[in-house]
């Protein structure tokens, strides 16, 4: 999902600023209760919201709550371990630092597996896996194309031809343009936008007409349908061309502190009791509730 492009030393700035933030606490956090940190701002899997309601949880020392993807997987491993919830909001750079200092001790935050993050954390078993897609305007999409008659890398290409995509900043769809797109043995010109800080200003970019199409994971691209169900649809992509590290960046896990194999046990025994229907119709509503709000 997304996918880090920070430098040493982005990492190191990081790392000082998530110590800034974790100086305050008098001690590390322990396994007693799941001190879960999140951006709060990444729709479908977790966003803010103003009031409380039967999907949110509160956000730790605001007046503020979050919803999404994230928080349904939460409230139900609180449910399977009997232990407390603790939401803590952290900007995306700062979740890794903060979960190595104690401030945390876990991620849940749509974060996949690179070999980078498995050299500074652990991981549990994934909690989603998804289809890769394309946000584009429903005129842009061939006639039979589907999620069962995807669009072939091949295909893609001569769409693309020509057009401009684009994408939200740090996520994995955003490194596939350039790897795969812009960059082609084809000798088509595809263009790569500068990268928008969310998701829905890059929808919005789509519906405008300067950018042609957005690649994002599925339910994503789900999630932004939402905010012109008349206008915008999906491309449905066969996105067996990528490589096997990006087609795991289409994957999401829990980041757990190293070391911590009381924590990961107990969090993959639990996730191996939510079907995967399950998780397809949390997702589902999640990205419903998330397009309406985005």
């Amino acid at each position: 999902m997304k996918k880090s492009i920070l430098k040493a030393s982005g990492l190191a700035l990081a790392f000082v600023g998530a110590m800034s933030i974790s100086s305050c606490a008098s001690s590390q956090v322990t396994n007693d209760k799941l001190v879960i940190g999140m951006e709060c701002n990444y729709q479908p899997f977790n966003w803010t919201e103003t009031s409380s309601s039967e999907y949110t949880l509160p956000i730790y020392k605001t007046s503020e709550y979050a919803d999404g993807y994230d928080i349904q997987v939460a409230k139900f491993l609180s449910e399977e371990t009997g232990k407390e919830v603790e939401i803590h909001r952290i900007t995306w750079d700062g979740l890794i630092p903060a979960l190595q200092t104690g401030e945390i001790n876990m991620v849940l935050a749509g974060m996949s597996v690179t070999t980078d993050r498995l050299e500074q954390i652990d991981f549990t078993d994934a909690y989603l896996k998804s289809d890769l897609a394309f946000l584009v305007n429903k005129s842009a999409i061939p006639e039979g194309n589907s999620k069962e008659n995807p669009a072939t890398y091949d295909e893609l290409l001569e769409i693309f031809d020509g057009k401009t995509l684009i994408c939200q900043s740090s996520v994995v769809g955003d490194s596939i343009i350039e790897d795969y797109f812009t960059n082609n043995d084809a000798g088509k010109t595809i263009k790569h936008a500068d990268p928008l800080s969310t998701y829905p200003l890059a929808a919005n970019d789509i519906l405008s007409g300067n950018s042609f199409a957005m690649p994002a994971e599925l339910p994503v691209v789900e999630a932004m349908v939402n905010l012109d169900k008349d206008k915008l649809g999906i491309l449905y992509a066969d996105y067996s061309f990528l490589s096997e590290d990006d087609q795991k960046g289409l994957s999401v896990n829990i980041g757990i502190k190293k070391g911590n194999t009381e924590l990961k046990e107990e969090l993959n025994a639990a996730l191996a009791k939510l079907s995967d229907e399950t998780r397809s119709q949390l997702m589902g509503a999640a990205s419903t509730r998330s397009g309406e709000n985005a």
